[in-house]
């Protein structure tokens, strides 16, 4: 979230060159539509934006359960201590040194995942509830059959990559059998159905298995 154009774009191709995905919106109303609309790992935050200060999104933010890092040039104490109590997990002043920039966002991922309850799995908007067997996209619980959902923990905890059919079976029907390979295909092409209606994609990779994936396209 910032107003100057040139350092967005500075940012975000630095970012980009780090293979992280980056999407730009230069002011309070921006921002609110980015977030209600797609998932989001972490938010880089300037305070001084062109309709209204950034302070006012942090507890947007924080419902929503995304990180923020605040990058400013403000370098006033009271002001970083206000952001600070009011949900910022960091704040950077500008000018700042872009490789102390990743620093910063691996630090904080890191200490989300550490925070994070061992019965939750969560990609990118998809939450899974492990201790009661319950899923939800964007805080909308979704019915879905117990062998996909099987299927989706799997395909959550190993987001990006390629998951392999032996896993896949071994974790979803107990073992790994030629028998259950037409079956998997046809849970694997329903639970890619209800995905790709929320913006998410499972793709398939013959002779090898699966990896979900979220899209930008709506």
């Amino acid at each position: 979230m910032e107003d100057e154009i040139d350092m967005a774009i500075s940012i975000s191709k630095f970012l980009g060159n780090r293979n992280w995905q980056v999407s730009i919106a230069r002011g309070i109303y921006d921002t609110i539509q980015l977030i209600e609309n797609e998932a989001f790992d972490i938010c880089l935050l300037d305070l001084l934006l062109d309709d209204g200060h950034g302070e006012e999104l942090l507890k947007h933010l924080n419902t929503k359960k995304i990180p923020v890092i605040v990058l400013t040039v403000i370098e006033d104490v009271g002001q970083k201590v206000k952001c600070l109590k009011s949900g910022a997990d960091d704040y950077i002043t500008k000018p700042f040194n872009p490789e102390e920039l990743i620093a910063r966002i691996e630090a904080v991922l890191r200490r989300y995942k550490n925070f994070e309850n061992e019965d939750i799995l969560i990609y990118k908007g998809i939450y899974i509830d492990l201790f009661n067997m319950s899923a939800k996209i964007n805080d909308v619980y979704i019915q879905i059959p117990r062998k996909q959902l099987m299927l989706l923990i799997k395909l959550v905890e190993h987001a990006e990559k390629v998951v392999t059919y032996n896993t896949l079976l071994s974790y979803a029907w107990g073992s790994y059998e030629d028998a259950c390979m037409e079956s998997l295909r046809t849970h694997m092409h329903k639970l890619r159905k209800l995905l790709r209606a929320y913006n998410y994609d499972i793709l398939s990779y013959p002779g090898i298995g699966y990896m979900l994936k979220y899209i930008n396209e709506p």
